[in-house]
């Protein structure tokens, strides 16, 4: 096994042990705002009998395995969003990883999945995607073109060509389907979140993330046997989380074939 090898599974590990740590961290606030709690004040507590939750209880994934989905002070039912969302989070933190490695660029990766997990929760509890964590998005994506030295023309260019690809189309379509449908056909921040996304994606991985989101969110919904409007944010989230780790292959084979 080669050193490069084993740093990049070194890394990997600490990464999943971070994204499932932050994964429980945001669900637990996510949780709170969609109760009309305080977010980030205040001890961790089970939701049923109030006790105070101690480091046993907190250890990401195990906890929640070993005390079989349980309360162990009560035994309610602990939500198990509770530990998708850990797993989620760890499972984006190492797929990155393995994608950048040891890298500068790493770094901005990793805000934007934590932002993807934080967009995914909030859509998924309340349907509803804060314009202030797209907002973050687009600072964390300004602030990095600055920090690795990127030309800031030419990012701006790859994303005004995303936008044209993506999320731009959608809007229109989604606006003439509303005139006809005379309802809501698309959610506006499934929008904006695209329009955010652009500033990341080439508009191969936009078009890519799209196709992706709409399949993935046509197996949850009948996997789930969900009825009307599903929260998309979490499918659009995952899907570009694997364009970019795992989309390179599939779009050097299209592009080759456009070529």
């Amino acid at each position: 096994m080669s050193v490069e090898t084993i740093i990049l599974l070194y890394l990997c590990f600490w990464l999943a042990l971070a994204g499932a740590v932050l994964g429980s961290f945001i669900d637990c606030a996510v949780w709170r705002w969609a109760n009309g709690g305080t977010m980030f004040k205040g001890r961790s507590r089970c939701a049923a009998c109030g006790h105070v939750l101690t480091a046993r209880d907190l250890v990401p994934v195990f906890s929640y395995l070993f005390a079989r989905g349980r309360c162990r002070h009560c035994g309610e039912k602990i939500p198990a969003e509770c530990l998708w969302a850990e797993i989620a989070g760890a499972l984006v933190f190492v797929c990155l990883g393995a994608r950048f490695g040891v890298s500068a660029e790493l770094c901005q990766w990793l805000v934007l999945g934590a932002l993807l997990l934080s967009v995914s929760l909030t859509d998924a509890a309340r349907r509803l995607i804060p314009d202030k964590l797209l907002a973050a998005m687009a600072v964390n994506r300004a602030v990095w073109v600055l920090l690795l030295g990127q030309p800031v023309w030419d990012s701006v260019k790859t994303a005004l060509v995303s936008l044209c690809a993506g999320p731009l189309p959608l809007l229109a379509l989604a606006l003439v389907m509303d005139k006809v449908l005379g309802r809501d056909t698309m959610g506006g921040g499934d929008i904006k979140l695209l329009m955010a996304l652009a500033l990341y994606l080439t508009w191969p991985q936009m078009l890519l993330t799209l196709l992706a989101g709409c399949l993935l969110g046509i197996v949850g919904a009948a996997v789930g046997k969900q009825r009307g409007a599903i929260p998309f944010g979490p499918y659009l989230a995952a899907a570009c989380v694997a364009a970019v780790c795992f989309g390179g292959p599939l779009l050097d084979w299209y592009l080759g074939l456009l070529g």
